[in-house]
């Protein structure tokens, strides 16, 4: 039993009277599918910062008086379901008890501006950076008794988020773009459920919404699809269906079971179980997409509050309609800064050479990278620099057609 006014230390409470605090505190009023990782034993060690051999023995205690039960979750971002302990009635009521006590017990907190001093749990719970847990409080005491919310807050759990990729690049160099990255990071912060990045092919709308894409996946769950030219909605499908069942949510990924469904019923499933703001859908080459796919996500990111980031080269069917409802914001974007493209050029090519390449690409990122290919070697004797720039511009349009 804790004292009225009695500070509390790192010692104050034992192993499983913490652990059963902590599954009291993570439990109450929230849905499981929303917090499972914290319910896991390696959710408890990191929250309690101890080891996992020492939950595990916590569990075995509890469980041996009626504190808690075991059950399965599914934890986002991983694939198969896990073990997941829940606190009972007895424990509940354990656990209520214990909170009181605890709120009514002293702790030393180094402030927000450097400031020493003891208040009551309860209080120290509403300080800047807050509300914090009784667990989050009792893990950052450190050996002196001392709590300094300098270290706590920093340190609060994330829920961990999925991220599902098909055909998204990897390992690509990215330069530039600073204005466009500043559009898609206002767009995702704005109420406006669709983003599309237009631009002829080549001109780098992948790269840049993937380099976009790493900013906002931290704090949002995240699906990525390529459309194919002439692929059936099966695929999309198949992908929609992976990334909600790694949310918990897998009644899509069960109707494939039985055949493949229509986008009215995709759209249904979408409009019911789409994890709402927290998660950003990009369909990359969307005008390659089956017909209608496009304009039912928008509707159903309208409808849901989600987000949802296209790329295309030329400008969707209804582009000026949407865009007058506020459901679709358009970003077009044209050729690379001069410098930014004489990165993508080799080193030894000469100014003059370079000059007139960017001139014949307009600042196209692909192009660039295929006039300034090593294969035009040993010419510099024979022609001038106008005239190789010609060449590989020949060369760029026999390969192409």
């Amino acid at each position: 039993m804790i004292r009225l006014g009695e500070h509390v230390g790192r010692g104050t409470l034992t192993v499983n009277q913490r652990a059963l605090l902590h599954l009291f505190e993570r439990t109450a009023n929230k849905d499981i599918a929303d917090a499972a990782f914290p319910l896991t034993q390696e959710g408890i060690a990191r929250a309690l910062r101890i080891r996992v051999n020492h939950v595990s023995r916590a569990m075995r205690t509890l469980e041996g008086q009626n504190c808690l039960s075991e059950s399965t979750a599914r934890v986002r971002g991983e694939v198969r379901k896990r073990k997941v302990y829940l606190i009972t009635p007895e424990g509940h009521s354990t656990a209520q008890a214990l909170a009181m006590e605890l709120n009514r017990a002293m702790v030393t907190v180094r402030d927000e501006r450097g400031a020493v001093r003891d208040l009551a749990m309860g209080e120290a719970r509403k300080l800047a950076g807050g509300p914090y847990s009784l667990t989050e409080i009792l893990s950052n005491v450190d050996r002196e008794g001392l709590l300094d919310l300098a270290r706590v807050t920093p340190e609060r759990g994330r829920a961990a988020m999925s991220h599902h990729e098909q055909d998204r690049p990897s390992g690509e160099s990215f330069f530039g773009r600073v204005p466009e990255l500043a559009a898609i990071a206002e767009w995702a912060a704005s109420t406006t459920p669709a983003l599309l990045v237009v631009g002829p092919r080549g001109i780098g709308k992948t790269a840049l919404v993937s380099k976009a894409l790493e900013a906002l996946e931290p704090e949002r769950h995240t699906l990525w699809h390529t459309a194919k030219e002439g692929a059936p909605l099966e695929g999309m499908t198949r992908s929609l269906g992976a990334f909600l069942a790694s949310v918990g949510r897998s009644d899509l990924s069960s109707r494939l079971l039985e055949r493949a469904p229509r986008i009215d019923e995709v759209e249904g499933i979408l409009e019911r179980d789409w994890p709402t703001s927290r998660a950003l859908l990009v369909l990359d080459d969307a005008d390659r997409a089956p017909d209608g796919v496009a304009r039912m996500l928008i509707g159903v990111m309208r409808k849901r509050g989600g987000k949802l980031l296209l790329t295309a080269e030329t400008p969707l069917l209804d582009g000026a309609r949407l865009r007058e409802s506020i459901a679709l914001q358009v970003l077009p974007i044209g050729g690379l800064e001069k410098q930014e493209c004489r990165k993508l050029a080799p080193r030894g090519m000469p100014n003059e050479e370079f000059e007139k390449i960017y001139r014949l690409s307009r600042g196209n990122p692909l192009s660039i990278k295929l006039l300034a290919a090593d294969s035009l070697e040993g010419l510099e004797a024979r022609f001038s620099a106008e005239e190789r720039a010609l060449l590989r511009v020949l060369r760029l349009r026999q390969e192409s057609s």
